[in-house]
């Protein structure tokens, strides 16, 4: 006899039609009727293997559809069940909107039922009633369990005399084949394993447990075939599983009297009783020092299969079943996470093993879902044998009561906080963590005082806390939320950015201080962070005004209360301010200048070189001095006479300055230079014909020239201002004046908070200048809006401050014949050195 067989299950399809009328609901505003047929049919046709349909030969009664129950369905919602399809066509009551879509469901049996004549069927089938049209829904139900036979040669009956096999399911439900046994069992798709048990009609006489290869995995609609047969001559038993069933391997088993007489695998506990239950509280060890299991194995280690029956494990990654010979990287990972050690069952496995749960226990928790925690032990030798019962270690979790509270609030500011951890387990395993919005930081308490199940905690803070202090307690995978109310708060603020000057601050406070000591770090030349001193706080009401500050540096004020230990448990904000440096204007002095080269006319004879003057160097990337001397040496015709193109500023003691022609003192102020700025007539058009009878000077333009911060543009004109950072309350500066036809001359300085093209004036100074002898000129600066930083600064001297200045002829050297060209318009002359800034607040 072949020792393979192929069973075709006959084909049998029942059909049994149903009319049913429903009245569907109202639809759109209107209502309507539609019609219901259902057909229901029962096909016992099983795929073997592959997707080919074949009929398994053996005579197989098919459910009567009669007996089938039937329901419909609306998404997940069930609209209507009914025990068999009898109750649903007598059933006038259901009623289903047209338009929705349905499904169909029949059904015969249980699929969780196991055993033999216990088929399964299903089938389902979605519709949609149509209002005034019969709508037609077939259901065809297949056998939706898989079904598994076991077959025995003949020579497999002669060498054995008695033999039977049993089944155990992934349901944990056993079949028994007795020898003569040659129906189909039906069970859930999943993974089965198969038992035979045998005695020897010669030879070793003792009956013998024998594990038949692998677990095999069954699914729906597989009619499967398990054939033993024997070779004699080896002995062995042959293994073979359904022939169309792909990548099936097969399994030899040795039946030698030396191979059945070998012992099976046992196992040995130790700290713990097979199937007794230890009570252990959570987060704590055993009793026993050491919770192990020894495996031994005469025939070698084939299998070792743990299932763990624990839903806290099993969470955090813990294989529910695993051969432990086999295990992958992943799984054993989590394992070890979670304390589990083992020896001898890797790829030097041989005949002893130890499985260790020592350090497991501590992680078994209490939870709601079940305190008891239940491991397997099944082990399998290489001759098949496996132990007789699994091994099993039970452990009863007990709770920690676990749970953590705040004290009491604490004050704003606060560097400690008090707590209370409740646990029947070791506080020190306990781990703490501050919440910071997105963010948490570990703590650790700086002291734990413990009675019993309480334990006191104090935890210091590295800062200041100054929100409702939040942290998450951790014991295993148990949380618990301490939150500390803060007290009101103790807040140093800017009323305005402009409250900081050179030497003077004003900051507000909110909050009740008093007893809390007032601290100030000072910063160093570098920047960095000086030593904390109590200083004394001009607090007047909210407002604290501090003196004698030194400009261009940092402060840090703050407001603590310490305790009897030195600790703060309360302190205010900590406001950073940075005191405006007193700034001075580059080339204040003007001892730079630089001269350019513009031009030369070649109209008539006596044209001279033009030059030009700028109060920088001309490598200054960023000059802070500007004057109109490119728009009046600017070319004009072809002449280059003085009293065509001219400039109007130059330094004093230049051969081209207003003194020197005009006879004036040239001697610098102080220093090698000083500024000199004077109203001239210039232009394209301006004539001079002293020397003959209708002769003079006539000047198309008279300009009061400037000198100014900021810059010039021959297509723009003047653009005033440069950025700068402080506030002066003076500005000094020496100046020789000479006034022609009783003009003033002028000198302004202006403060700004510039944003974009908005420009607010902060702060104004102006005064005119009429003395006539070397002076010195302190202009005092008023500001009108103290809220704002600075941002820039505009200073203007100017020459004149007549709207139509006046000006007188001073002849040069150069006569009439070619064309006076050295004659100069020239009317105020304003000298100006050492501009500089005083910083009184």
């Amino acid at each position: 006899m072949s020792n393979r067989q192929l069973v075709k299950l006959a084909f049998c399809v029942c059909l049994l039609p149903f009319f049913f009328s429903c009245s569907s609901e109202r639809d759109e505003g209107s209502e309507g009727n539609g019609t219901l047929r259902v057909q229901v049919s029962a096909n016992a046709e099983v795929l073997v293997g592959t997707n080919t349909r074949v009929n398994d030969g053996i005579e197989q009664e098919v459910p009567d559809v009669n007996d089938f129950s039937f329901s419909i369905f609306k998404g997940e919602t069930l609209r209507g069940e009914w025990a068999t399809l009898a109750e649903f066509l007598a059933d006038d009551e259901l009623t289903l909107r047209s338009g929705n879509n349905y499904v169909a469901k029949a059904s015969y049996g249980d699929v969780n039922n196991e055993g033999f004549e216990l088929p399964y069927y299903e089938g389902n089938q979605p519709f949609v009633i149509k209002r005034g049209q019969t709508t037609t829904v077939e259901v065809t139900c297949y056998l939706a369990n898989a079904k598994l036979s076991i077959v025995y040669t003949d020579e497999f009956k002669d060498y054995f005399s008695e033999y039977t096999a049993e089944v155990t399911t992934s349901l944990g439900n056993t079949v028994n084949y007795v020898s003569d046994e040659t129906r189909y069992a039906y069970f859930k798709p999943g993974e089965v394993q198969v038992r035979v048990k045998v005695k020897k009609k010669e030879g070793y006489s003792q009956e013998v447990t024998l594990k038949v290869g692998e677990d095999y995995a069954l699914e729906a609609r597989h009619a499967y075939i398990l054939t033993l047969d024997l070779d004699a001559g080896t002995p062995s038993i042959n293994i073979s599983f359904s022939d169309d069933i792909p990548n099936q391997e097969p399994v030899k088993i040795t039946v030698s009297d030396e191979a059945l007489s070998a012992p099976a695998p046992y196992f040995t506990a130790n700290g713990f009783n097979d199937d007794q239950p230890i009570d252990v509280v959570e987060g704590k060890s055993a009793e026993a020092s050491e919770v192990y299991a020894y495996l031994n194995a005469a025939g070698g280690i084939a299998h070792c299969y743990l299932t763990t029956h624990s839903f806290s494990l099993i969470e955090q990654g813990w294989p529910e079943t695993v051969d432990l010979t086999s295990v992958s990287a992943e799984s054993l990972s989590a394992m070890q996470k979670l304390g589990f050690q083992m020896a001898g069952l890797g790829d030097k496995k041989d005949k002893i093993a130890k499985i260790d749960f020592t350090n497991v226990v501590p992680f078994l928790e209490y939870t709601e879902e079940g305190t008891e925690h239940l491991f397997e032990l099944r082990a399998t030798d290489k001759l098949s044998k496996e132990n007789v019962e699994p091994l099993k270690f039970r452990v009863s979790s007990k709770d920690n009561l676990f749970a953590v509270s705040a004290g009491q609030s604490v004050l704003y500011g606060t560097t400690k906080m008090k707590a209370n951890l409740t646990l029947d387990g070791d506080p020190a395993k306990v781990t703490y963590w501050l919440k910071k919005g997105e963010t948490e930081q570990q703590v650790v308490p700086s002291s734990i005082k413990s009675n019993g199940t309480s334990h006191d905690l104090l935890f210091k803070f590295d800062e200041s806390q100054y929100a409702d202090i939040q942290m998450e307690a951790r014991y295993l995978r148990r949380k618990g939320t301490l939150k500390s109310a803060m007290g009101d708060p103790v807040v140093l603020s800017l009323q305005y950015p402009g409250d900081v000057w050179t030497k003077q601050a004003t900051l507000q406070l909110k909050g009740n201080v008093d007893g809390w000591n007032f601290l100030c770090s000072q910063k160093d030349n570098d920047g960095n962070d000086g030593v904390w001193n109590a200083i004394n706080c001009p607090l007047s009401g909210s407002t604290i005004s501090l003196t004698n500050l030194i400009p261009a540096t940092g402060y840090t004020y703050q407001f603590t209360k310490k305790d009897e230990e030195g600790d703060i448990v309360g302190a205010s904000n900590q406001l950073s301010i940075e005191t405006e440096a007193e700034l001075q204007i580059p080339n204040s002095d003007f001892e730079t200048w630089s001269e350019k080269f513009v031009w030369k006319g070649t109209g008539k004879p006596g044209s001279i070189d033009i030059y030009t003057f700028y109060p920088y160097e001309d490598s200054d990337l960023d000059p802070w001095w500007s004057t109109q001397n490119d728009l009046t040496t600017a070319k004009a015709g072809i002449y280059s006479y003085y009293y065509v193109a001219y400039p109007g500023t130059t330094y004093v003691n230049s051969s081209w300055s207003a003194s020197t022609r005009m006879k004036l003192s040239t001697s610098p102020i102080n220093g090698s230079y000083s500024a000199e700025i004077a109203t001239i007539g210039w232009g394209e058009g301006s004539t001079c014909t002293t020397g003959l009878p209708w002769g003079g000077l006539s000047c198309n333009k008279k300009t009061s020239s400037t000198l100014y911060i900021g810059k010039y543009d021959i297509s723009t004109g003047e653009v005033h201002g440069h950025t700068f950072a402080s506030r002066p309350t003076q500005m000094t500066f020496n100046y020789r004046f000479y006034s022609y036809n009783g003009e003033a001359a002028s000198a302004s300085i202006q403060i700004e908070h510039r944003e974009g093209d908005n420009i607010v004036n902060l702060g104004n100074g102006y005064m005119n200048l009429s003395t006539t002898n070397t002076d010195k000129a302190t202009l005092n600066i008023s500001y009108s809006n103290e809220e704002l930083q600075p941002t820039h600064i505009s200073i203007v001297f100017l020459s004149s401050t007549s709207s139509s200045p006046a000006i007188k002829e001073y002849s040069g050297e150069i006569n009439t014949w070619s064309g006076n060209a050295d004659t100069r318009g020239i009317g105020n002359v304003l000298v100006i050195d050492d501009v500089h800034l005083e910083y009184a607040k």
